[in-house]
C-alpha cells in the first residue's frame, strides 16, 4: 500500500515538472515574440526615419547611406551621391514594418551562423531618427522556401538579442546590396504626350528645333509638319531612356557639351539633357540631365546617345522595308 502511495506521488511530482518545463517554453518563447513585435513594430515609428544604413557582408566598411534632404531621399556611398530611386527607401522602411515574425527559429547564438544572421554574414539595416536615435537595428539573413506552404521565409535577429525568427515573405531577397540599384536613374519625362516643344542643339548648326502646335500637331521651326507615325515612336523611344548605366567619378569642370537636348512639357516644366565627350572610349560620351543632377550616364551602353538626341530624319516618314516573299514550295509531279 505504502509503495503504491509512494509511486503515485513519484508521478504527480514528474507531471508538475513537465507541465512547468513546457509552461516555461511556452513563457520565453512568448517573451521573444513580444520583443520582436515591441521592438519591431510598436516602436519603430517610420515617420521620423531620417536616415537608413544598410550594411551587406560585401560592403561592411562602405555602408550604403540613405538620408532625407530637403524632403527628398538621397543615397550615399564612398563620396558618391545621387538622388535615391523613388520608392527605394520608402519601400525598405514599409518592409520592415509589414514584416509578422512566423516562429522562433533559434536562441542559440551557435545557429547564428547557420542563418546568417552574425555581424558578417548578414545584412544589417540601421535607421536612424531626427535626434540620430536609433529606431531600428536589425540583421537581415538567409532566404529560404517552404515548398508545402509555396512561401519563402527570412530568418531575421534583432541587433543586440540572441532570438532568430522565421519571416514569410521574400524580405532577404527584396533588400538589393548594390549601390546603384538604389539611385534614380530618371533622366527623361516619362511621359512624352506631355511634351510641347524639342530643341536640339549640336555642333555645326546642325541642330533642329520641333514644337507642337495649337492642334497638337508637331511642326518644325520652318513650320513643315512632322510625320506623325515617325513623331510618336520616335518621342515614346525618348520617353523610355530611364535605364542608364552609370558613370562615376566624371568631372564636368572646364568642359562644354557638345550635344543638349532642350525638353519643354506641360505640367512637368522644362529640363535640359547635356552630352559631353567622354575620357574612354566605352562610353563614348557621358550624359547628365537636369532632373537628375550629380548623376551621369554612359552614352554608348544601351544606345542611350543615338536614342536622346535624335536626327531630323527621326520626324519624318519612312517607308518599312517589306520583308521578300518567300519562295514559292515547289510542288513534285507526279509520276
Amino acid at each position: 500500500m505504502s509503495k503504491r502511495v509512494d509511486n503515485q506521488k513519484l508521478f504527480i511530482i514528474l507531471a508538475a515538472l513537465i507541465a512547468l518545463y513546457a509552461l516555461s517554453r511556452y513563457i520565453n518563447a512568448r517573451r521573444g515574440a513580444n520583443t520582436f513585435h515591441t521592438t519591431l513594430i510598436k516602436h519603430f515609428d517610420s515617420a521620423k526615419v531620417q536616415t537608413v544604413y544598410i550594411y551587406t557582408k560585401e560592403n561592411r566598411g562602405h555602408a550604403i547611406r540613405l538620408y532625407l534632404q530637403n524632403g527628398k531621399w538621397m543615397v550615399e556611398q564612398d563620396g558618391i551621391t545621387s538622388i535615391a530611386e523613388e520608392r527605394s527607401a520608402n519601400y525598405i522602411i514599409q518592409q520592415l514594418q509589414q514584416i509578422n515574425p512566423d516562429r522562433l527559429a533559434s536562441n542559440d547564438p551557435q545557429q547564428w551562423k547557420e542563418y546568417q544572421v552574425t555581424d558578417t554574414s548578414g545584412t544589417r539595416i540601421v535607421m536612424l531618427g531626427n535626434d540620430k536615435d536609433t529606431l531600428l537595428d536589425v540583421i537581415v539573413g538567409k532566404f529560404g522556401f517552404m515548398p508545402q506552404q509555396r512561401q519563402g521565409i527570412s530568418y531575421v535577429r534583432i541587433n543586440g538579442q540572441k532570438d532568430v525568427y522565421g519571416v514569410q515573405g521574400f524580405l532577404s531577397m527584396n533588400i538589393s546590396k548594390d549601390f546603384d540599384s538604389w539611385r534614380d536613374r530618371k533622366i527623361v519625362f516619362p511621359e512624352y504626350q506631355s511634351y510641347s516643344s524639342l530643341t536640339f542643339t549640336y555642333p555645326n548648326d546642325s541642330g533642329f528645333r520641333c514644337k507642337k502646335d495649337s492642334s497638337g500637331f508637331w511642326r518644325f521651326e520652318d513650320g513643315k509638319k512632322t510625320d506623325s507615325t515617325g513623331t510618336a515612336k520616335s518621342l515614346t523611344n525618348l520617353s523610355r531612356q530611364n535605364y542608364g548605366f552609370f558613370v562615376n567619378r566624371y568631372d564636368t569642370n572646364g568642359k562644354s557639351p557638345l550635344f543638349t537636348l532642350k525638353i519643354t512639357a506641360i505640367p512637368a516644366g522644362t529640363e535640359i539633357l547635356k552630352a559631353y565627350q567622354a575620357d574612354d572610349t566605352v562610353n563614348k560620351y557621358v550624359i547628365t540631365s537636369s532632373i537628375d543632377p550629380g548623376s551621369y550616364f554612359s552614352g554608348a551602353k544601351g544606345n542611350l546617345f543615338k536614342n536622346i538626341f535624335l536626327g531630323r530624319n527621326s520626324f519624318l516618314y519612312h517607308e518599312e522595308t517589306k520583308k521578300p516573299a518567300a519562295p514559292p514550295i515547289p510542288v513534285k509531279k507526279k509520276k
